[in-house]
């Protein structure tokens, strides 16, 4: 990503992208184009702190099918600020490690509503919400925010524009059972993990 003179407003997505879909891609375009954003940053955890990566799936492997999936924007944009942390993956450290690499400019953490629920289970959860701007992700038939939680955030900003619902699971399992996963990520994604074998039986 170039840095621009003037101050940007710059997304910042975490996430396992197990793999990276479509759902990911579309979702955040339409949220980056609703809240005015000049930029979303992609980034694959390390260590999970709240999931388990199964098979032989290496963080490089994730980090590589978002740089793939995202070819050609120029709004999005992949980092390694995760996957080249010797430690787990936690989301203030590389809040506060982009504050330094972006000075000046505007950040606004993105998250599903049900992480937004559960943020008092991370790592200095209070410094997060108080300190950055949070954009919550809502669902169709989610339940409303946690108030004890809201009242600690400095901004919160609900999205509720339509949600593509494609799961990273759904594509592991399909490719698993050697059904068809076209139209679910991107073709660069799909050759890319048709020519490494990931997530076949036995990984």
């Amino acid at each position: 990503m170039v840095k621009s003179d003037k101050a940007e407003r710059i997304g910042i997505f975490g996430g396992t992208f197990n793999p990276i879909h479509h759902g990911h891609l579309i979702n955040i375009e339409l949220l980056l184009e609703h809240f005015n954003l000049d930029h979303v940053l992609f980034i694959p955890d390390r260590i999970p702190v709240h999931k388990n990566v199964a098979g032989k799936v290496t963080p490089a492997d994730r980090l590589k099918m978002v740089e793939l999936a995202i070819t050609g924007s120029e709004k999005f944009s992949s980092s390694g600020i995760e996957i080249n942390r010797e430690s787990a993956s936690y989301t203030i450290t590389t809040l506060h490690e982009l504050e330094e690499i972006y000075p000046g400019d505007e950040l606004f953490l993105i998250i599903g509503s049900d992480s937004f629920n559960e943020l008092d289970t991370w790592k200095d959860y209070k410094s997060i919400l108080s300190g950055y701007k949070i954009i919550v992700m809502m669902r169709p038939g989610d339940t409303e925010l946690r108030e004890d939680l809201l009242t600690h955030a400095l901004k919160v900003e609900r999205y509720s524009g339509a949600l593509i619902e494609i799961s990273s699971s759904m594509i592991r399992e399909r490719v698993k059972n050697n059904l068809p996963v076209r139209y679910l990520t991107t073709d660069n994604v799909i050759e890319f993990i048709r020519i490494k074998g990931l997530y076949k039986i036995g990984q």
